[in-house]
């Protein structure tokens, strides 16, 4: 009777232990360890007609940074209305050593400047890729604040609601994106998704000083990358109505560890698939 009192507890025991060693790995799979999610929408700005103003530069251009001045000063009046992306591409935004050991050039941006600007060089912009007033389609930064403040009254006919989730620790972005028309549309459109950079900092040409090579010089709005490739996606073919809504998700985007995630913000814009018009853009902080 003592032996099967005996061997009935060191039974207990064993199953006590067992249990102890299968519970622990369990509750630890269940944790998310070391990583903090970032949350953010546009949903406080999403209701408002905005404008895409596109200014190609290169770091060896020197007349650039008076452009790029113009632009920013234009973003700082226009507030959350008015969205800058500064694309680097063309022959002056080439690596030149040793002065200027930096790449800031994409495939998107490369892609828009052979399509776009061409022999026009730099610098250049766009804004809403659209003829306002006999402006052209690419003009001098002189014509900007004409071309921003017409583009400011077309209708708005798309709206555009993003929601971000980004992995600070693996450096990961996910992003949703919900795009409703407000109103009937007569040609099919698309939709492009791309990383900016603000404060990055590198050499730059500048005819305004002496001598003009800045070592240090700060540039905003830089194209950075592509979620979508160059032309985005399609996202909607005629006929569009008014109500018409379409979700575009882009998950687990990677980071590259030379972005200073702390400085990038999405830009999505929608525009028209024939005639290439941006009809709306949203700009939103990942983090």
């Amino acid at each position: 009777m003592k032996n099967s009192i005996l061997f009935a507890s060191l039974i207990a025991i064993a199953s006590l232990s067992s249990c102890d060693k299968i519970t622990e790995p369990r509750v630890k799979q269940t944790q998310v360890v070391g990583s903090q999610f970032v949350t953010k929408t546009n949903a406080l700005v999403a209701h408002f007609k905005k404008v895409l103003l596109e200014d190609y530069t290169g770091h060896t251009c020197g007349n650039c940074p008076a452009a790029a001045d113009v632009a920013h000063q234009l973003a700082v009046k226009y507030g959350d209305s008015l969205v800058v992306l500064a694309v680097h591409a063309g022959f002056f935004s080439k690596v030149k050593l040793p002065e200027y050991p930096a790449s800031y050039t994409t495939t998107a941006g490369n892609d828009w400047d052979a399509t776009f600007i061409g022999n026009a060089g730099n610098p250049n912009g766009m804004t809403n890729r659209k003829n306002y007033a006999g402006n052209g389609v690419v003009n001098k930064e002189t014509k900007w604040p004409t071309t921003v403040s017409l583009a400011l009254k077309d209708p708005m006919v798309v709206r555009i609601n993003l929601e971000t989730k980004y992995d600070t620790v693996v450096r990961s972005l996910s992003t949703n994106i919900n795009a409703k028309f407000l109103s009937n549309y007569s040609n099919g459109t698309k939709l492009s998704a791309v990383l900016m950079e603000d404060g990055i900092i590198g050499a730059q040409t500048d005819y305004r000083v002496s001598p003009d090579l800045v070592e240090e010089y700060e540039f905003e709005h830089m194209l950075r990358k592509s979620l979508n490739d160059s032309w985005g996606v399609v996202l909607k073919d005629t006929p569009i109505a008014a109500n018409d809504s379409v979700l575009v998700s882009y998950p687990n985007v990677g980071l590259e560890a030379a972005f200073n995630d702390k400085k990038v913000s999405l830009v999505v814009f929608v525009y028209d698939a024939t005639t290439k018009e941006v009809l709306q853009v949203e700009k939103l902080k990942i983090r």
